[in-house]
Formats: structure tokens, sequence, C-alpha cells
């Protein structure tokens, strides 16, 4: 009922008039329909009680509704920002790139997370080798302006098969690097959740050659062993790289990945590979609060400071952070010192009073916008107090809270809060991020003190999911090196709002997560995470309680089975989902050629007559490329008339079909009745063309 509309409930002549025409069927004596008839009056302070209630059910608060389908384990979707891999193009040389550099796609912005430094390296060649020492040149898959689509295993996947990815200079130790792949047929596989492959296509094993020869690497790979466009994240903990000889006598540094396992189904086809790129997410930050571990130096690369609206907190030994300013104003006096040494660069120094720790300082950066209205108010204590900071679309774990609190010698400490944190004497509150409202839940130890926005930033969710191949613009300075995203942004959305949280709800409910019918089952295997499903069809044992579920994978062989991954999956899926009592059986898909004998006379002066029949028929009687499904009849008929249809065809003479498998296959009639487990394929065409008939 807390789901009801209120456009949606019952109208309360609407409900009287029903409850009328009812009434012959329970009472037929009763003919008084009178309002002041003691019946009538009755029916009608019932309903008008029912109603009432709906109404109230239905006005349900949205913060109750939240409450109840959180304790159902639904919880809103918080804003979340797209994030894209960026390539810099034109680059002579390596340089920095700041925390939250700014770029710019319309009226989107990207920013940096964490410094990084690029433009240092690059890919100069793909190869790979077989087992046999033969040698292919893929670099051509490096190229934009060329899409070529390369094997980079070979047109049969075999194990033992090696590829060679050529960087212009070694990979320092230590250092991560993101290769993205984009895979030729991408669209045929069902996607993994959260990126992360589980099933064992390929398993790929990852070295960097040094002095020592080949040493494993850490690698993250989301491409599933190159089954699906991803990227490669690369961790560069083997030692120092060495210069490594190719078969063809090219010399380089390289990565290598050697196919130890191939349980391809679809043998993998790339057609672009790009190297040494760097994430951006697709946000704007108004503050930022980062943290650094006691030193005597602290050097900084970051933007914002050059606003000039930024401050300085440090962890002294009574675990607490008070602000410290610059330069020494008077003896005793909490204070640090800082040095311009370009732009966005500042080096600061701080005296021997920080307490040790990974968090001792932290520095707050603000833009002029968010150092205007950055001060909140002041916590009363009371429950749930409100407050509106009116900036829309925060991206949730960005934002923090600054606390400042009087302590008994009248200085002021500060802390620094999260949402949604519990404990006692912490403050608890909760962060609507799509208005930009907090409700302090329990201000715990802080009654009385003041709060601030600390960290800040807001998003444009879905919007941020751009196609691939945009160029970007990095703001603040003019440059020739060109900043592309090879692969699309993934991840940005909008927060849920309570409405649409229902609704997702009620979307569940009505999702199957129980097998009943045989096209529960065949909706659920296509959309297992990770497969290439082409055809499925389940079907029910007329003599039993038992499920039999066949299906076509896509495949590059001709009529494939169903492998022992692909069983392995999919028998674990629907194990999981099946009722009790129901048993479910996987059966091997039987491909039946169908023989065509007959004589088609054409029309005089008619052209590519043979094409335009063949083609017909291999469309008619080839079930794994059309949309004919396991187990569909073939109609003699339909056949028949469709050749009769043709322009060129004058009339069709002395024509059949015949299964050449007749325990898969049988005819009924004319008809060709396949199995429910059998595809129809074609055969031999035995079919003569003609252009007159002989008197």
């Amino acid at each position: 009922m807390i789901f009801l509309q209120e456009d949606k409930l019952d109208l309360y002549d609407e409900t009287m008039e029903r409850a009328k025409m009812q009434i012959p069927l329970y009472c037929k004596d009763w003919t008084n329909f009178h309002p002041s008839d003691p019946g009538i009056t009755i029916l009608e302070n019932i309903f008008a009680f029912q109603l009432n209630q709906q109404r109230q059910l239905a006005s349900v608060s949205p913060e109750v509704q939240e409450k109840l389908l959180n304790m159902m384990n639904f919880k809103r979707y918080n804003n979340k920002c797209a994030r894209v891999l960026l390539q810099a193009l034109n680059a002579e040389e390596s340089f920095l790139i700041p925390v939250n550099q700014r770029f710019s796609l319309g009226d989107l912005s990207y920013e940096c997370n964490r410094q990084v430094e690029i433009g240092g390296n690059e890919l100069t060649g793909i190869y790979t080798v077989s087992k046999s020492g033969e040698i292919e040149d893929l670099s051509l898959l490096l190229y934009d302006e060329m899409k070529v689509e390369r094997y980079p295993f070979g047109k049969e996947a075999k194990e033992g098969v090696e590829l060679y990815l050529c960087v212009e200079n070694p990979i320092p130790q230590g250092e991560e690097v993101i290769f993205y792949l984009s895979h030729a047929h991408n669209k045929w596989r069902n996607p993994a959740e959260d990126r992360k492959f589980v099933n064992s296509f390929g398993e790929i094993k990852w070295e960097i050659y040094t002095d020592k020869g080949f040493v494993p690497v850490t690698v993250h790979d989301y491409t599933g062993g190159m089954v699906a466009s991803g990227e490669l994240r690369i961790k560069q903990n083997a030692g120092e790289m060495a210069e490594y000889t190719l078969p063809n006598d090219s010399m380089g540094y390289v990565i290598r990945g050697t196919l130890e396992e191939s349980n391809y189904d679809v043998v993998p086809v790339l057609n672009g590979v790009y190297g040494f790129l760097f994430e951006v997410w697709q946000k704007s930050t108004e503050s930022t609060c980062l943290t650094f571990a006691k030193g005597k130096e602290i050097s900084l690369y970051l933007d914002l400071l050059e606003e000039g609206y930024f401050k300085l907190y440090c962890k002294e030994k009574d675990g607490k952070y008070y602000e410290y300013t610059v330069g020494e104003v008077k003896r005793g006096q909490r204070h640090y010192d800082i040095d311009h040494v370009g732009y966005g660069r500042f080096v600061f120094k701080f005296p021997n009073t920080v307490a040790a720790g990974s968090d001792s300082i932290k520095i707050v950066a603000y833009n002029e916008m968010m150092m205007r209205r950055y001060r909140i108010g002041e916590l009363y204590g009371f429950d749930d107090q409100e407050f509106d900071i009116n900036i829309e679309n925060i991206v949730k774990e960005s934002f923090s809270l600054l606390v400042e609190t009087e302590e008994p010698d009248h200085s002021l400490s500060y802390s620094f809060v999260k949402p949604d944190k519990t404990g006692d004497g912490v403050l608890n509150y909760s962060l609507d991020e799509n208005k930009g409202h907090i409700v302090v839940h329990d201000a715990g130890a802080y009654i009385n003190s003041t709060i601030y926005v600390c960290g800040c930033a807001i998003t444009q969710g879905e919007k941020g999911n751009i196609l691939a191949g945009k160029r970007f613009t990095p703001e603040g300075y003019d440059s020739d090196i060109v900043f592309t995203n090879p692969s699309p942004g993934e991840g940005g959305r909008a927060g849920e709002t309570v409405k649409e949280l229902s609704n997702r709800f009620l979307g569940d409910l009505r999702s199957p997560y129980t097998l009943v019918r045989e096209n529960d089952y065949e909706q659920l295997v296509k959309q297992i995470p990770e497969l290439c499903i082409k055809k499925v069809h389940a079907y029910k044992d007329d003599n039993g309680n038992d499920i039999y579920v066949t299906l076509m994978p896509y495949s590059d062989n001709r009529n494939p089975g169903i492998s022992k991954l692909y069983a392995s999956v999919i028998t674990e899926y629907l194990q999981s989902r099946r009722m009790l009592t129901t048993k479910v059986s996987l059966v091997q898909p039987i491909y039946v050629p169908v023989d065509v004998h007959g004589t088609i006379y054409v029309k005089k002066n008619y052209k590519n007559c043979d094409d335009e029949i063949k083609d017909l028929l291999n469309k008619a009687l080839d079930y794994t490329e059309g949309s004919q499904n396991f187990g569909d009849i073939l109609s003699f008929h339909d056949l028949f008339h469709e050749l009769e249809q043709l322009d060129c065809v004058d009339f069709v003479y002395d024509f059949s079909i015949t299964p050449r498998d007749r325990a898969h296959a049988k005819l009924n009639g004319m008809d060709i009745v396949p199995s429910n487990n059998a595809l129809l394929v074609p055969g031999e065409l035995y079919v003569d063309i003609e252009t007159n008939i002989e008197e």
C-alpha cells in the first residue's frame, strides 16, 4: 500500500456504484437503494472509512518509505561520477598533471583524483609469436586513423602463443600503467558484473623482461582474457626492465602475455590497443581536503590553491586538529611556512609540534564560490536538525564537514566528519546529495559547535558516460598536446529519488528469480553475465517434472555445441533458481541438414535468378542465422509459396524438402518437424533452373 500513487486511488462515488451493483448477487430481496435506507448508510460509512485508510497509507512520507525499503535491503543509489580514460597525443616529453586538474568537454568537467606523470612513454609495436617461432606484426592496432581487426593469439588461439607489447622506455619499478584493449565483437557478449570477469575463457600469464629474464607482474585484467573491451592495469613490480630481442631482430622493452589456457567461445579479435592512459572523473571540485603524513616539508601541486582560499590543520599529541597560520606572529603560536615555487606548486614547512601519524596534516582548499558560503551553521543538539547548503548533485564520497569546537581553554579544535558515521559521541548526519540537504540525527559530543563545508564536488551523473573519441581541453593553460578518450565513459549515474527507489523495488518484485515457466528459463539463460548466447530453448518432459534446456552460443565454429565451461556456468546459474521439485538438464544442440530437390522454371531476361533462389532457400533452411528457434516447424507450403512469389520465377515443378536425420527431424505430411533440441541447416540444393518447357 505504501507504493500506491495518489492518482490511482479509488474514488468514493465509483466505489459506491460498484458496491450497489454487487448487492443483488448477495441479497435479491434488497431493492431499496435510497440514501435514507439504513443498509446504504452502513455501506457509505464502511467505504468512507476504507478509502480514508487507503489515503492515509498512500500518504506515508518519503522518509518513512525509504526506511521501510532499507529494511528490505533496498537502498538509494548515490550520485556517481563517470570515469574516463584519457591518452595524451603529441607529448614530446613527460610532464605532471596536478591533483584535480580540470579537463573540459562542452559543459562537462572532468578531473584527476591524484597527481600523475604522463608523456614519458608510449607503445611502439605489438607482435604475436607462435609456438613454432613464427612472428606476426600487429602494430596497425596502434593507429587510430585505420580500424583493422587482428587476432592477438592467432585465429585458433592455441595455448602457448605469446603476445608482445613493446614500449619506448622502461617502466619504473613500482609504477602502474593502464592499457585499453578494444574488442571487435564486443556486442555479442553479456557484460560482466562490475567489470570483473569470473569465468576463465582464457588464462594469460603476463611478464616483463628484466636482466634476470621474464618475471611475472601483477595484472588486473578487465577484458576477461581479451573476450571483451576493457582495461589492463599492470603493476611493474618485477624489477628494472632490460631490452629484449624479438625473433624479427627488433629490440625494445617488452611486456609479454602468454596464453596458458584457452576456453574461448569466440576467439579474441582486437581493433585497437591504447597505452599509458590516465583516469579522470566527471566532477567539479568546489572544495577539497587532502591528508598527509607528518613531515618537515610537503610538496603539493594543486591549481585550486592559486585562488588563495585554503586552510591548514595539524594533529597534536592530544589527538585533536588545530588550525595553523602562516608565519610566527608571536612566540608559541601554531604556525607553518609556505613557498610558492610555480603555478599551483607549493611547499609547506612545519614545526616539530605536529604529532606523528599517517593523517597528521590536512589541507583544505576552496574556490571563491564555496568560500563565500562554506559556513553552514551551529549544532544545537536536538534530533534531526536540518540544514540546506544550496548545492545540488553532490558526490557523496567526496563530501565531508569541518566541525569547529571550543575547548575549555577557549582554543578551537577541528574534526572532519563524513556522512552516515555512527558511534559514541560521533556526529551522525545524512546527506541528500540531490538537493544539498543535511539532517543531523545526533550531534554527539559536538553540541554548540559550528559546522562548515570541508570537501565537496558536484557531478552531472550519467551525462558523463560519453562516447569514445572525444577531444578534451585542459583548463588553465594552452598546449599542443591532444587529450582524447579511446574508451567510452562508464559508471556515471544520478542520485536516486525515493520514488525511483520504490519503482525499482516494484520492478524487482516482478522479475522472475524462481524458474517456473519454460520462458523463465530462456530469459534467464540469455542474460547470464559474460556468456555469448545466440539462441536458447527450454521445454518440459510431458511425462514428468523435468525441464530440458538447449542453446546455441555465438562461436567462430560452425554448428557449435555447449562447452564444458558453458555447461558448468549455466548449470550452476539455473540450479540456484529452479523449483525444488523440478530437475533441470542441459541438452546438446543437434543440427539437421535439409536437402532440397526440384525444378524451378524462371522467366526470360531475368539476371541472377540462381542467386535469388538459392539465397531464399538458404535463409529459410538456416535456423542458425535466421529468427527461427529450436523445434520450429519448417512449412513446405510457406516455402513453396515464397519461391513462387519471386519476380523471376514462372512456376515451381517437382519440389521437395527432406531432413537427413530422421531421428531428430520428422516429416509431418510435407512439413519438417525438428526435435526440441534441433536446428535445421541447409543441406544439398539439388535444384534445376530452367527457362522454358520442352513440349
